[in-house]
């Protein structure tokens, strides 16, 4: 064999050996990365309770959420306005459900059943059927260790009897760890009386626990699940024992109620409508979750309340001096105001289901960019090596000379 071509066939099996390196240097089997991922446009939905959107004891008065703040009317017995009321405002919207579906909240449909009928007496257990929606969270999420963290902006605010008592939810933050959570909140309000129209107060906002979640399945979707109320036990806040529905929300929030004189709407107070008071399941959608289904709790409530939140809550304005104690409310006493409107538009009938799941987009992160391979330089090499092969084919190589007959001789 040539000698030329000896040496190509020896850097082409080089040059093969080295440029088959990388290949086994990238393996596509990687293993994928685990721990927290970023996530966004998370939605938060949520009816805190049926008596929040139930009909109120003063005569033509509702209770029901509007989206933003509503501002202080300066002055105790007044009712909303409808100029006042908003379904959206910025990331926050209110929905109701009517039919067989989640659609945007409307003036009328405050006083209206999902099929459009008026609500009945206070203690009839028809309501309105509304949610509100933070929309947009962002945070972190691990669905393999079971933890996230996730915070909204935006405000929603919390009106009965027509708004003569209302607080403001703003900026709720989620944390959840070892299959509990907890949904803190700054909360802000107006202390009023029934026994007395005229007083009203604003109350410095504090941060307050929402909901105690003692049972939570987070996965790719997020989670659902039904906060902790009954057979909880709270202090200073005239709570009645025993009964099918005794409990109540978490003592942060329920204090902070006692203040604005309506902690009796959100504890067993022996009321006829306490069963009223039980929170509904709340759900937290990684993704848009367009799909508009009802949401179905995880586990049924807990009556062992979460004392220690997942994440300390940060820093708020601090109450430096409470009021003296308000009357808690008395609603058979309240007086006459200026009726709400109680048009309605029909809609389709139909019973709202008990529970269903709230279907979401899967977890997102951003993508990762691979650095570039170590074995960069040993393709450049093998190539080279290649080339070098074929250039070597190329190169002629002369003869073998004869002898003449002078060398012979």
């Amino acid at each position: 064999m040539r000698r030329n071509q000896i040496a190509a066939l020896l850097l082409a099996v080089v040059g093969s050996t080295l440029l088959a390196v990388p290949a086994l240097a990238d393996d596509p089997t990687e293993a994928p990365t685990t721990g927290p991922v970023a996530v966004d446009g998370v939605a938060l939905r949520w009816g805190l309770n049926d008596e929040s959107s139930n009909r109120a004891f003063a005569p033509q008065t509702y209770n029901f959420f509007s989206a933003g703040r509503v501002p202080d009317p300066g002055q105790g017995g007044t009712t909303l306005p409808r100029n006042g009321w908003h379904q959206v405002v910025g990331d926050v919207s209110v929905e109701k459900w009517i039919g067989s579906a989640w659609k945007p909240a409307t003036w009328a449909g405050l006083t209206t059943d999902s099929s459009g009928a008026a609500l009945g007496s206070p203690t009839a257990g028809t309501f309105s059927k509304h949610r509100f929606v933070f929309a947009d969270g962002t945070g972190t999420a691990d669905v393999a260790a079971g933890t996230a963290h996730v915070a909204w902006d935006g405000d929603v605010t919390v009106l009965y009897y027509s708004g003569m008592s209302f607080f403001t939810i703003s900026d709720p933050v989620l944390d959840v760890a070892d299959g509990r959570g907890t949904l803190t909140a700054t909360v802000s309000g107006y202390a009023s009386s029934v026994d007395d129209p005229n007083s009203w107060a604003p109350v410095p906002p504090a941060q307050v626990t929402l909901a105690d979640l003692p049972a939570v399945s987070l996965d790719d979707d997020g989670l659902s699940t039904t906060p902790a109320y009954l057979g909880v036990a709270v202090t200073g806040v005239g709570q009645v024992a025993g009964g099918a529905t005794f409990g109540s929300f978490p003592q942060t929030f329920v204090d902070y109620m006692q203040r604005l004189g309506t902690a009796a709407f959100w504890l067993s107070s022996g009321a006829s409508t306490d069963a009223f008071k039980v929170p509904l399941p709340l759900t937290v959608a990684f993704g848009s979750g367009e799909q508009p289904v009802e949401p179905t709790p995880t586990a049924v409530p807990t009556k062992k309340p979460i004392k220690n939140p997942v994440v300390p809550p940060p820093v708020t304005v601090t109450v430096t001096a409470a009021p003296a104690p308000v009357t808690p409310v008395a609603p058979l006493a309240a007086p006459t105001l200026p009726a709400v409107p109680t048009s309605s538009v029909p809609v389709a009938g139909g019973a709202l289901p008990a529970a269903a799941q709230l279907v979401a987009g899967p977890l997102t992160s951003a993508p990762r960019t691979e650095p570039e391979s170590d074995a960069t330089w040993i393709w450049w090499l093998g190539g080279g090596l290649l080339l070098a092969a074929a250039l070597t084919l190329l190169v002629p190589v002369g003869q073998p000379r004869r002898p003449n007959e002078k060398e012979l001789a």
